[in-house]
């Protein structure tokens, strides 16, 4: 079954304020992460490494409203570590906003996704982290729903490394003007797959013509 979204949804909202009460020097920095708990004492959220399977643990006393980005979801999290901690390892942090972002899934299509390409993607990156493949993209903006996910045909010529197609497709053509989005996307079902050592990535990209990319899945698994 075909999904359809609307942009608004997976547009990146103007960071939500929490904390503004980081020392001058600290740096700040920009994560997509999970959402794992929220209750009076903050909020508890899941961070993998670009490139890296190591989870790491951050826990914040600011919390994040769950009516806009409900416990399971993915965000993009701006903050700082305070003075003592370190980076990129489990510990404290201090939230100082959030955005949200597209949730999706790798789907699974009958055979190359019919009209997967009909809408170029302007790519800013894409990375994967852990369980997911992030994306950072420049789209255009409407205000209709738009097919925007991520597929694998069932049947692969090599299924060590099975290719996966970004789908990005209007309802119809529009003249307007572009936006950053992000979106992470849960492959799981590649992760956990011992066979499966990587997998190739194809998109319609309008940036520098990139429209393969490989990725290694890291280990352990």
């Amino acid at each position: 079954m075909k999904r359809y979204i609307s942009l608004i949804v997976i547009m990146l909202a103007v960071l939500t304020g929490c904390s503004h009460d980081n020392p001058p020097q600290s740096p700040v920095y920009y994560d997509i992460v999970c959402l794992e708990a929220d209750s009076a004492d903050g909020s508890v959220f899941s961070l993998t490494k670009p490139g890296s399977a190591e989870e790491i643990t951050l826990v914040a006393p600011q919390r994040v409203n769950t009516d806009i980005v409900p416990v399971g979801n993915r965000l993009l999290l701006m903050y700082y570590i305070p003075v003592g901690g370190e980076a990129y390892k489990s510990g404290p942090v201090t939230v100082r906003g959030y955005g949200t972002i597209v949730n999706g899934a790798l789907e699974e299509s009958d055979g190359v996704p019919q009209g997967w390409d009909r809408d170029p993607v302007y790519l800013l990156s894409a990375w994967q982290s852990g369980r997911y493949l992030n994306i950072h993209a420049r789209l255009p903006y409407d205000e209709n729903p738009r097919r925007f996910t991520l597929a694998m045909p069932a049947v692969q010529t090599d299924p060590s490394c099975p290719d996966i197609y970004l789908v990005h497709a209007l309802a119809e053509d529009v003249t307007t003007f572009s936006r950053a989005y992000y979106a992470s996307f849960d492959i799981s079902a590649l992760v956990d797959d011992p066979a499966v050592t990587g997998f190739t990535l194809h998109l319609n990209n309008s940036n520098l013509r990139l429209d393969e990319i490989k990725f290694t899945i890291p280990a352990p698994r």
